[in-house]
C-alpha cells in the first residue's frame, strides 16, 4: 500500500526553556493572604491618587474661573469701611446619614448623629459676594436600622467618627443667603467593630477605608452677620469600604457614605 511514497521520518524539534529575567518580579498569586494583601495596598494607591486628582481639579478650576472673572484677595467694601477681611466661627448640629451601594440592604437617613467644627473664610471678590471657606470639623455618619414590632426582621447599626477638612467656595447671591460647593478630606477614627447585628459585633467584614474624600454642597442664611443656620448634602466620591473582588471597575464597587447635615453657626 505505501509502495512507491517516500517516509520522512520524525524529527524531533528541541525546545529552550529561558530562565526568567532577574529583574521581573513575579506577580504575587501564591497564596490567597499575599493576593488580598497586594489588592488592598493597589486599591488604597488608586484611592488616593484619585482623591488628590479630584482636589486639584478643584483648585485649578477655581483658580481659572477666578482669572476670567477678575478674582482677587483684595479689600471687600467691608473691608474698605475699616472692618476685617477674615472672619471665624463655631459651629454645631446634626446629621442622618446612610451607606448606598453595593447591595446594601437597608436604606433612609435613619443613621443621627453629632456635628460640630470652627471654620474660617474671607473674600476674593471685591464686591465680598465670593468667599473661600476651610474647616476642620467633627461629623458622626453610618447607618440605622430598626424592624417594626410586626416585622421578623434585623436590627442594624453602623456609627462612623471622622475628623474633616472641607474647603468651600461660597456665594452670597441674596441679603444673607449663601450657597457653597467643594472637597472635603475625612479621617475615621475607628474602622473595625463599628457595626452591630442584633446587638452583637458583626465579625469578619472587611475594615473601612481609614480616609474618605467626599463632595459637600449646601445652602445658608446668615443673621446679622453672626448667627448662621446651614444645610449641608455630602457623598463620598470613593468607596469607604472597598469593592468586591469581582467588581472590575473601582469607583463602581464598594459602599458610599450619604449625609444630611444641619447646623447652627455663630460667625465672629
Amino acid at each position: 500500500m505505501f509502495a512507491g511514497m517516500n517516509i520522512i521520518p520524525h524529527k524531533a524539534i528541541p525546545i529552550t526553556v529561558l530562565p526568567p529575567e532577574p529583574h521581573l518580579k513575579p506577580f504575587p498569586t501564591v497564596g490567597h493572604v499575599h493576593c488580598a494583601e497586594w489588592t488592598k495596598q493597589n486599591f488604597q494607591k488608586r484611592r488616593m491618587k484619585k482623591g488628590i486628582l479630584i482636589v486639584l481639579s478643584f483648585v485649578f478650576l477655581f483658580s481659572i474661573y477666578a482669572q476670567n472673572n477678575d478674582f482677587k484677595p483684595t479689600q471687600s467694601e467691608g473691608a474698605q469701611k475699616g472692618k476685617s477681611n477674615f472672619h471665624g466661627g463655631i459651629r454645631a448640629g446634626f446629621t442622618g446619614s446612610q451607606i448606598t451601594k453595593d447591595g446594601f440592604p437597608f436604606q433612609g437617613f435613619n443613621k443621627f448623629g453629632g456635628y460640630a467644627g470652627v471654620f474660617v473664610n474671607f473674600p476674593v471678590s471685591k464686591n465680598g459676594k465670593w468667599l473661600i471657606q476651610p474647616e476642620l470639623n467633627f461629623i458622626m455618619k453610618g447607618c440605622k436600622h430598626t424592624p417594626k414590632m410586626n416585622e421578623n426582621g434585623i436590627s442594624y447599626k453602623l456609627e462612623l467618627m471622622y475628623g474633616q477638612i472641607p474647603l468651600f467656595l461660597k456665594w452670597r447671591f441674596l441679603k444673607g443667603f449663601e450657597l457653597e460647593a467643594g472637597p472635603a478630606f475625612g479621617i475615621l477614627f475607628k474602622n473595625t467593630d463599628v457595626e452591630k447585628v442584633n446587638g452583637e459585633d458583626n465579625k469578619g467584614m472587611p475594615p473601612f477605608v481609614r480616609y474618605e474624600i467626599s463632595g459637600i454642597i449646601g445652602i445658608g442664611y446668615l443673621f446679622f452677620n453672626h448667627l448662621g443656620v446651614n444645610l449641608r448634602f455630602e457623598g463620598s466620591l470613593l468607596p469607604v469600604r472597598k469593592p468586591k473582588a469581582s467588581d472590575s471597575i473601582y469607583l463602581l464597587g464598594g459602599q458610599f457614605n450619604q449625609t444630611f447635615a444641619f447646623s447652627v453657626y455663630y460667625q465672629f
